[in-house]
């Protein structure tokens, strides 16, 4: 059951981020937005408005988009468990160990934006989700490595594959790259506008 939870929470939030991501991008287009200003999905009052919390500065809390921050640590998130698992069986409470030390870390960032949410001019309905669902996914991954069998000898007899594993490490900090790296480059290439930000240099 739990891994079914921490399945589901790591997925709604990945498509909740491309969502974000993508509506972030679409109203930063240049020299003009790609899309209308407040006819988005999540744009159902003056007051709820995913829209107008996107184009004030604490959408890029972190320099860069809130968006795409999120979607590069859900992805690599969802690649490091879904893949990691499977991939290294005998090292699973290992996998669920990691992943729940950055879902920790996650967690404690997402105290920087409830912060934002009472200064914000509206309610972004799909932006406060992920930080529910990186809760969900927190409970459900400990709830997961307190279950997974510790190793046995028999499995501690062959050494730990080391190079793979980093391997697998580094595929699951590529899509935070990825996904940062590809904003940078369109709005060094005036593709996008970078709009305003919270950090100050």
């Amino acid at each position: 059951m739990a891994e079914r939870v921490l399945a589901v929470a790591l997925i709604i939030a990945v498509v909740d981020c491309v969502y974000l991501s993508w509506r972030f991008f679409a109203l930063h287009g240049a020299p003009s937005p790609w899309v209308i200003a407040h006819t988005g999905i999540c744009s159902w009052t003056a007051g709820i408005d995913c829209d107008r919390v996107l184009v004030t500065p604490d959408a890029r809390a972190f320099y860069v988009p809130n968006a795409t921050l999120g979607l590069g640590f859900f992805a690599g998130a969802a690649y490091w468990w879904f893949v990691g698992a499977r991939r290294f069986a005998s090292h699973r409470r290992m996998i669920a160990a990691m992943l729940l030390f950055w879902l920790a870390v996650a967690s404690l960032i997402t105290l920087r934006f409830w912060a934002l949410l009472v200064r914000l001019p509206a309610l972004c309905p799909f932006c406060p989700w992920n930080h529910v669902f990186t809760y969900i996914a927190l409970v459900a991954c400990a709830l997961v490595w307190r279950a997974a069998p510790r190793r046995r000898e028999s499995d501690a007899e062959s050494p730990t594959p080391w190079r793979a594993l980093g391997l697998h490490a580094a595929l699951s900090i590529a899509p935070l790259v990825l996904c940062n790296g590809l904003w940078a480059i369109l709005v060094a290439g005036g593709v996008l506008d970078a709009g305003s930000t919270l950090v100050r240099w």
